[in-house]
Parts: structure tokens; C-alpha cells; sequence
């Protein structure tokens, strides 16, 4: 294994607990200012979290930025376009390395290695250079 494939799982095992932590947050607050932001903060700590999934792979030589699917039931495709094959569907919320554009199309890399296109409108970029 890699050594970033090992810091990544070590920083993610350090991580994992403090999910409860931020549950216990979003619990505690009262006013809906409090509550929002709560939602929103354990939200990113929930992406950054999966994200540390994408190094278990081997990482792609493009990369634009980290990503997260924006909508349910979004078409991973195997092609650039509306009549290219579905290999699966994604979830609202499923973190993924924006790899290229290619046309109306962004190319992506799952968690588990696996690469597609999906709409572009239906990806949104979280963390780029």
C-alpha cells in the first residue's frame, strides 16, 4: 500500500468519531441559525470524510477538482451522451474526482475506482486548486 493510500485510511480511521461529535451539535441547537449551520458543518465533515475514500484507488492523472453529485438518480454513463449505456446510478451527495469536461459531460472517478460521465449540471465542484 501506498503511503498516501495509508495516511489517507489513517486520517479517515482519526476522523470517523468525530462524526458523533458533530451529530451531538446538530442536537444541541436551538435557534434555526444554529441548526442550519450545524446541518451544513456536519455535512462537510460527512464529504470530507468519504472523500478520503477516493485515495483508496489509484488516483487519476487528471484531476480538477473533488466533486459531489447534486441530485438522486443521476445516469453514470459510459460515454459523453444521452444514449451511451448507464453503468449505474449515483446518489444525491456521492463524492467523485471531476476528472475532464467533455462537452455538456463531466468525467468522473468513484470511491471504488470506477469511472463514467454524468450531466454536468448535476456535479458540482467541492475543492479545486
Amino acid at each position: 500500500m501506498s503511503w498516501v493510500k495509508e495516511l489517507a485510511r489513517e486520517i479517515r480511521e482519526g476522523e470517523d468519531p468525530l462524526l458523533a461529535s458533530y451529530e451531538a451539535l446538530m442536537a444541541a441547537a436551538t435557534t434555526p441559525s444554529e441548526k442550519k449551520l450545524a446541518r451544513i458543518v456536519h455535512a462537510y465533515q460527512r464529504f470530507q470524510i468519504k472523500s478520503l475514500d477516493l485515495f483508496e484507488r489509484e488516483v487519476p492523472e487528471k484531476f480538477l477538482a473533488f466533486a459531489v453529485i447534486t441530485q438522486s438518480e443521476v445516469n453514470l454513463r459510459e460515454g459523453p451522451g444521452p444514449r451511451e449505456q448507464v453503468a449505474r446510478q449515483l446518489d444525491k451527495g456521492t463524492p467523485v474526482i471531476l476528472m475532464e469536461y467533455a462537452g455538456f459531460w463531466a468525467r468522473v472517478q468513484l470511491g471504488d475506482g470506477g469511472t463514467g460521465y454524468v450531466f454536468k449540471d448535476y456535479v458540482r465542484a467541492e475543492a479545486q486548486d
